[in-house]
């Protein structure tokens, strides 16, 4: 599921096909599936993205509600007070910030790419340096049979009086220094696997072994091309492009901040119920109603009906509780506070700020712009001088230097032979000095061109055709599912 949901992001983000990303044999296109599962760097960039995610649904949410209690501790008719409150912003200050934190949140997904292509090129580019290595040890090797070969002629030579002993010392000499040159590039070789180790997210002690051998890239489209797909596809451009919609998103809140904001409110306040009270003695009415009808019955005063039964009434309830009225019925209140942005240097201040910003940001990409399209300039003369020097040396000098020394060598090797010892030492000396310089056109065209497959978001093709068939690259796809196949069993392991 999350497999899908990051293809479908990146491409809606993107607003292109996942680009797949070239690989010369089997071994390299391993080694990048591996980087995207194991390298921790881009596995922090994927975490930052899927976390940027979580930023969406929160600022999206109403603030929470506020419950509060109160006791009146004095007040003769009210107990306590419960009141409930619940803010609202002004009008669509929630899908502004919506908008934000998703512009935010495809900012970080397309660090993602970014970071992920940066990996793809380090791997290349140090596979490729390591590679140059394992070339470099193979000529020099080759180096080193050439001039056993000399040593034993001039040895044989020495022998029949047809040589002396300098040119011997001579070979010795070139053969000492292309073995101290080949024990170098053997030396290099732990540095070498580090760094390859470091980009495959590995032990840097890991071994690994020599490189298999890799095609050359094909070759490049026109410069406007080039550049056209660094502006098109690059993430670090895509990323500043979601920087700035973020930064269009605070112009509108700040704007919004001129407008108030709403408190919808209910309280309840419990009254204290009516009290009854009873009299604690007897009042003076009580007295002389008592005294009347104390006159009537011993005859004193007529007898007056009417006058003797209220008075009886009245003296007969005179100890029944009376209601004390110092109470009610509960009340419930409903409330609204709207607050006044009053202060309006305060927001035109935010807004200005916010443009201010959203400014920068734009002269920043334009800045980025600038420095891709130099990089992506450079490189593709970087790979243009690559394969010409390649082609150079592979179609003419190397050749021509091996031909030179067979002939020196053989016209050296027979008693009949007129070849100065000097020549040949020097055919050998060119020859070996062409190799190696043929095998180091090949690692500069290689680490060229993945850093331009980097600057340009993916591959290229010599006339536009179809990228590189999936056996022979990884994709867009594959690199991501590794990560959510390792984030997978990461989780399962710490469950």
């Amino acid at each position: 599921m999350m497999f899908l949901l990051l293809t479908a992001a990146a491409v809606a983000a993107a607003d292109v096909e996942p680009p797949e990303f070239y690989a010369g044999n089997d071994e390299l296109r391993g080694y990048l599936l591996e980087a995207a599962e194991d390298n921790p760097v881009l596995l922090a960039r994927y975490e930052t993205w899927r976390a940027a995610l979580e930023r969406i649904p929160q600022v999206t949410a109403l603030d929470d509600p506020m419950l509060s209690y109160g006791q009146f501790v004095q007040a003769e008719s009210a107990r306590a007070r419960f009141a409930v409150s619940q803010s609202f912003p002004w009008f669509g200050t929630l899908r502004v910030r919506g908008d934000k934190a998703a512009a935010e949140a495809d900012a970080a997904l397309q660090a993602f790419f970014a970071e992920r292509n940066r990996v793809f090129a380090d791997v290349k580019q140090a596979y490729f340096e390591y590679a140059y290595l394992a070339d470099a040890v193979l000529v020099t090797e080759a180096q080193l049979e050439v001039l056993e070969y000399m040593e034993d002629v001039v040895e044989s030579k020495l022998a029949l009086g047809l040589a002396n002993q300098d040119e011997l010392l001579r070979v010795s000499i070139e053969k000492a220094q292309v073995r101290d040159r080949h024990d170098g590039y053997l030396q290099n070789k732990p540095a070498r696997m580090a760094r390859l180790n470091e980009s495959l997210g590995r032990d840097v002690l890991e071994e690994i072994p020599w490189p298999q051998s890799t095609s050359l890239p094909p070759a490049l489209p026109p410069a406007e091309t080039v550049l056209a797909r660094v502006e098109e596809a690059n993430p670090d451009l895509r990323t500043l492009e979601h920087l700035l919609e973020s930064r269009q998103r605070d112009i509108e809140l700040a704007r919004k901040q001129g407008y108030p904001e709403f408190t919808a409110g209910l309280e309840y306040l419990a009254i204290s119920k009516p009290r009854q009270m009873r009299p604690d003695r007897i009042s003076a009415d009580n007295l002389a109603t008592g005294y009347r009808l104390l006159n009537t019955f011993t005859g004193r005063t007529p007898f007056q009906p009417v006058d003797t039964a209220i008075d009886a009434y009245g003296l007969a309830t005179s100890r029944e509780p009376m209601n004390y009225s110092d109470g009610g019925d509960d009340e419930i209140l409903l409330s609204l506070t709207v607050s006044v942005p009053l202060w309006r240097k305060r927001i035109k201040a935010g807004i200005e700020e916010a443009r201010l910003l959203h400014r920068a940001a734009e002269h920043d990409k334009r800045g980025r712009e600038f420095a891709l399209q130099r990089s992506a300039r450079t490189a593709v003369f970087e790979v243009e001088d690559a394969l010409r020097r390649y082609r150079l040396y592979r179609d003419t000098l190397v050749p021509q230097a091996a031909q030179t020394y067979e002939s020196l060598q053989s016209q050296y090797s027979t008693a009949a032979g007129d070849a100065d010892f000097l020549d040949l030492l020097e055919s050998v000396q060119t020859l070996l000095s062409f190799e190696l310089e043929q095998v180091r056109a090949t690692r500069d065209a290689q680490v060229a061109a993945a850093e331009l497959e980097f600057l340009m978001g993916g591959p290229w093709t010599p006339s536009g055709e179809t990228p590189a068939p999936a056996k022979e690259g990884v994709s867009d796809q594959q690199a991501t599912d590794r990560i959510n196949v390792k984030q997978r069993e990461h989780n399962e392991t710490e469950g």
